[in-house]
């Protein structure tokens, strides 16, 4: 199962160089409850109004609701209708938004099922995304770190870690990137046995060989297997550099609090995430979706609005 999404990552690479693809944003997190969604919305709002082509996704496969932030109640055409093969291309089902330039493809939470789809039904996800005539592709991940949510943030152009200043929020989204880490190592060394039984063995934080970072890690595999086999590894592993955004953000103080993500992440896990910022807490977001308004309506003096549209310019610099 590996192997062969590791053989598709190589196809969809050559695929990217040979002609124009979307790039994709990946939004994920930790736990629910930290406005990854509503940022989403932001992120794929902004683009929109700055004249690329954009299409938010919702890839919570067992809890989708973007739709629901959109305004739309009951959205004609899902994610579900395109993996059930009722509809035969995701371009297809997306859904026009009133927002210039901005399209939605909504998820498929009456599937219960989808929560964990087949292996090959998220490659035809993943292999699609790429293929979406639009300029930008803004996937909104469920909750959580299921394989599933980590190979969709892995494969995005920008990786997008959000959390609130709340100490569980900044656990879970370090949890979140640690996991991710492993994810990459462990496909990366599906191939070698040994090595990835080890690495499985590093995942657990009370593991037998008392590895504690990343860094210990490499050291080991160096020590087995040689440098040639370790340097590749780590060269892939620094190339994941997350974003990290802090969503609801109360005071001045919250507004730095990403930057533990940051730091501890440069220590046990030898990647480089850089901050973004963060986004103010603004009461009429909760009133805006409350009121199945669309989030795309918020007044444009919202200081979260103008804070989401920094967020924006400063991915678009950094490409």
């Amino acid at each position: 199962m590996c192997k062969a999404f590791e053989r598709y990552q190589v196809k969809e690479n050559r695929e990217t160089e040979a002609k124009s693809v979307p790039k994709v944003w990946a939004v994920g997190g930790g736990k629910g409850g930290i406005g990854k969604s509503t940022v989403s919305v932001f992120l794929a709002f902004w683009l929109a109004r700055m004249g690329k082509r954009t299409i938010l996704m919702d890839v919570d496969l067992g809890g989708a609701n973007l739709h629901t932030l959109m305004g739309i109640k009951s959205p004609p055409q899902t994610l579900n209708d395109f993996v059930t093969r009722k509809i035969g291309s995701l371009e297809d089902i997306c859904i026009d938004t009133e927002v210039n330039n901005l399209r939605l493809i909504s998820g498929a939470s009456e599937i219960l099922s989808l929560a964990n789809p087949q292996f090959a039904q998220k490659v035809k996800i993943i292999q699609s995304i790429f293929r979406l005539n639009a300029d930008y592709v803004v996937l909104d991940l469920g909750a959580g770190t299921s394989f599933n949510v980590l190979d969709f943030f892995l494969v995005a152009h920008k990786r997008i870690v959000v959390l609130t200043p709340e100490p569980t929020s900044i656990q879970n989204a370090y949890g979140f990137v640690r996991n991710a880490v492993y994810r990459r190592l462990s496909r990366l060394s599906n191939r070698n046995p040994s090595l990835q039984a080890l690495v499985k063995i590093a995942m657990d934080t009370r593991n037998e060989l008392k590895v504690q970072t990343i860094k210990e890690l490499f050291q080991i595999i160096q020590e087995l297997s040689g440098k040639d086999v370790m340097e590749p590894l780590q060269k892939e592993i620094g190339e994941i550099q997350p974003a990290v955004i802090t969503n609801m953000v109360e005071n001045p103080v919250d507004k730095n609090i990403g930057r533990i993500i940051q730091v501890v992440a440069e220590k046990y896990l030898m990647i480089h995430p850089t901050y973004l910022g963060g986004i103010v807490y603004d009461k009429q977001i909760h009133e805006t979706i409350s009121e199945m308004v669309p989030l795309t309506r918020l007044d444009q003096s919202s200081e979260a609005l103008a804070c989401a549209y920094e967020i924006v310019v400063k991915l678009l610099q950094d490409q």
